[in-house]
């Protein structure tokens, strides 16, 4: 049984089975289509149903439309009942190669669908919107506002201009960790995990992913519509979901979640 993973570029075998995820016999929805235009379906093994496609004949990249499509059959078997997402790129042999695999991790399996009952995932992302921050620790700091003035007209080399940038730079990055610790506190306490990444610019406050109760989604929704308004015009926030719990199992065939 072989499988491939998301950096795979090599040419698939004609007849291999492109795996989405797993969910409940009789309860998944099958749409497609799928990676590279598949016809997406189900192979069922007991109270277990994999979501599959043809693989195709061509090399497997990373391209945005089928990570997309990746995430849209997902999120299309979601909508009916709990999933459990393999890594995009998961490839296994044959029709029989994903029935083995189901065999052979069977009460594993259907014992993390049932731990997955009724959750779901809720993304996260806040960021400082720049003009109103870089007011703020002007405005805040009589150094630097200072700074900012003696500068304005300055020509040529200016080692205030240094100054100037590295005192921006500490006071941003004390903001950043305080409205982050406020964030992450106000929403917490509604979900039962949470994964935090690290920022990738600047002025990314918070990027992180909740795993919530379905029935607690509304006061999820609402604690994060609170922080919301209470920082209006100060930091965006970009809520995603709910969708499978893709930050908090990643299924693979050799057997790791």
């Amino acid at each position: 049984m072989a499988a491939t993973d998301s950096a795979a570029q090599q040419r698939i075998a004609a007849g291999s089975i492109y795996v989405y995820g797993l969910t409940w016999s009789g309860r998944g929805d099958a749409r497609g289509p799928g990676v590279a235009d598949a016809e997406v379906k189900v192979l069922e093994h007991g109270e277990l149903a994999a979501i599959v496609s043809g693989a195709g004949g061509g090399p497997l990249r990373a391209k945005r439309r089928d990570l997309l499509r990746h995430s849209e059959v997902l999120q299309a078997a979601y909508t009916k009942a709990p999933v459990l997402p393999f890594r995009f790129g998961t490839v296994l042999d044959s029709a029989a190669a994903v029935d083995e695999l189901l065999a052979e991790r069977y009460e594993e399996l259907v014992a993390l669908l049932q731990a997955f009952e009724g959750l779901g995932e809720l993304r996260l992302r806040a960021s400082f919107l720049e003009h109103a921050i870089l007011a703020e620790i002007v405005q805040g700091d009589p150094r630097i506002a200072a700074l900012r003035d003696a500068t304005s007209t300055a020509t040529g080399a200016d080692p205030r201009r240094v100054e100037l940038g590295e005192a921006v730079a500490r006071t941003l990055a004390a903001k950043r960790a305080a409205a982050a610790d406020e964030i992450v506190a106000s929403l917490v306490g509604h979900a039962l995990e949470l994964q935090v990444e690290e920022p990738r610019e600047e002025l990314e406050v918070v990027r992180a992913s909740f795993l919530v109760e379905r029935r607690r989604l509304r006061k999820f929704e609402a604690a994060a519509d609170t922080l919301a308004t209470g920082h209006g015009g100060r930091i965006s926030f970009d809520l995603i979901g709910p969708m499978p719990p893709h930050s908090f199992v990643s299924l693979t065939p050799g057997g790791g979640a």
